[in-house]
């Protein structure tokens, strides 16, 4: 059983070191495979950059249809937009509302001219009524007495004349005629007594009787004589005087009662109107869309339903003509100034599928749209897009996508935008002609994000099919800007990059510094 326990035991210890063995072979192994491995990535990418870095990557020119496109999203609404807005007063001043919605039509339904399309709160305006009428009516009264007044005092007067001194001057003639007939029989008389006292008919007492007589006949007549005048040139005057003074009073009083009529007639007139425009109506056929408010929070400021206090002069609902349709875009402003009236925009509504509407920029604003909080700080422009023959099926609120046609070229010389460096204020490309290289001046017709279509009259000479480098920038040192005497001083940066030129080849250098841009 000794010799069995050894036997088992020595199997034992020999399996041990050939185990380690096995372990240390594998990791051996496994370090050769991996250091293979990173050596065929090394090769693979680290060659295939340094050969790129070494061989230009080439484009050929094309002459082609050239497009320069602003795309933007937008919102279609209507360019003929008759605003439906309260018409009801604000009656107590400040900012407060005037009234509210009692009833109102639906949103998004097609209405006729004539259709109701509101009903405001018009409860106010008619107890306003019913005590206007009190107001007028009482004022009324007061002007017709008035006016009575005045005809009682211009009548006053036309009796004056025609009657009570035509009256009076007959009866004081009535008395000068008695007078004067008085007069000639007490003269007779004392010329009678007078021959008889001169007989000696008579005593000379009674002719100072007769004579008494006739002084009393005189003094009758010449009284009346004077009333006559003083009636004349006085108390006419006098009656005149005042008759004409009441007369004007009493105009002015009526006058002034009219004009306070008059206000009362109207504010009566304006209350009845009030209460009038308390129900709208269509003026035009259209589709009612409700004018809601949002604030710069996205929270609603104003939603037009029933019993919502609405201001004076507040829009409540808008009737869009179907046929004249818009789409409002917001341009930023790095790209506003390449939009302008009249140019022509392609439109696609998402609502719609793959139609495609034709139109043309009808108004672009000179001012930024204002920002919110939440807002980058980027500015935005609205842009019209004006609609040519819009189907029949468009409405308010569809989402756009408009493509501005900035600039089109039919016929176009052309090359990646990528291909061109701009150097010291002018702008190059690099052409393989065989083995060599040439630097040639570009000058751009337009550019878009893509393609750069050249002016072939001021630019150097270019043609269809001649290979241009589309990594100027890793390769600067092939450029040749020995025939260009007109470039702009160099910028200090640029000097120390020739300065370091003896150093390191500009061209490696440049890539390197472009590789990590």
């Amino acid at each position: 059983m000794h010799s069995t326990r050894s036997a088992a035991g020595e199997p034992h210890a020999r399996f041990s070191p050939r185990r380690s063995g096995n372990v240390t072979a594998l990791l051996v192994i496994a370090m050769l495979v991996i250091g293979a491995l990173l050596g065929v990535l090394w090769l693979a990418f680290g060659s295939s950059g340094n050969e790129e870095g070494e061989t230009p990557i080439l484009q050929k020119v094309v002459r082609e249809s050239y497009s320069h496109i602003v795309l933007e999203q937008g919102e279609v609404q209507s360019s003929d937009n008759f605003e439906i807005k309260c018409e009801v007063k604000n009656r107590t001043g400040g900012n407060n509302p005037s009234t509210t919605i009692l009833d109102i039509v639906k949103e998004g339904i097609q209405v006729k001219k004539g259709d109701w399309l509101i009903s405001f709160d018009s409860s106010v305006l008619e107890n306003e009524l019913r005590q206007q009428n009190i107001l007028t009516n009482t004022q009324k009264t007061i002007v017709i007495k008035a006016k009575a007044l005045l005809d009682t005092a211009i009548q006053a007067k036309v009796e004056y004349l025609e009657g009570t001194f035509v009256q009076e001057v007959k009866t004081i003639q009535n008395e000068i005629f008695v007078s004067t007939e008085t007069l000639k029989k007490a003269e007779l008389s004392y010329d009678s007594v007078k021959r008889s006292v001169a007989r000696g008919l008579l005593d000379a007492l009674q002719l100072e009787g007769e004579k008494f007589k006739v002084d009393a006949a005189k003094n009758d007549l010449e009284l009346g004589n004077k009333k006559l005048q003083v009636l004349r040139e006085f108390t006419k005057a006098k009656m005149l005087t005042q008759l004409e003074t009441d007369i004007e009073a009493y105009e002015v009083q009526y006058n002034n009662e009219k004009l306070s009529f008059e206000e009362e007639e109207q504010k009566l007139k304006e209350i009845r109107d009030q209460i009038a425009v308390c129900k709208v109506v269509a003026p035009q056929d259209g589709q009612v869309v409700y004018a809601n408010v949002q604030s710069s929070r996205s929270s609603a400021e104003f939603v037009v339903e029933k019993g919502a206090a609405v201001r004076e002069r507040q829009v409540i609902l808008r009737l869009p003509a179907p046929g004249k349709m818009q789409i409002e875009a917001k341009i930023s402003e790095n790209r506003i100034n390449l939009v302008e009236k009249s140019m022509p925009v392609e439109i696609g509504i998402d609502a719609f599928g793959d139609l495609e509407l034709q139109g043309e920029v009808s108004k672009v604003n000179k001012y930024a749209e204002p920002g919110n909080w939440w807002s980058s700080n980027t500015k935005e422009y609205v842009c019209l897009i004006q609609i040519t023959d819009p189907p029949p099926a468009i409405r308010n609120g569809l989402t756009a996508e408009v493509r501005i046609h900035v600039d089109d070229r039919a016929d176009a010389l052309q090359v990646p935008v990528q291909c061109v460096l701009e150097h010291r204020g002018k702008t190059f490309c690099l052409f393989r002609q065989g083995k060599n290289y040439q630097t040639k001046r570009v000058v751009f017709a337009s550019t878009n994000d893509k393609t750069v279509a050249i002016n072939e009259e001021e630019s150097d000479s270019i043609k269809v099919g001649d290979e241009v480098v589309m990594n100027p920038r890793e390769h600067f040192e092939k450029f040749d800007f020995s025939g260009f005497p007109d470039l702009e001083a160099p910028a200090p940066e640029e000097e120390a990059v020739t300065q370091q030129s003896d150093v390191a080849p500009a061209g490696k250098m440049l890539a390197t510094s472009g590789g990590a841009e």
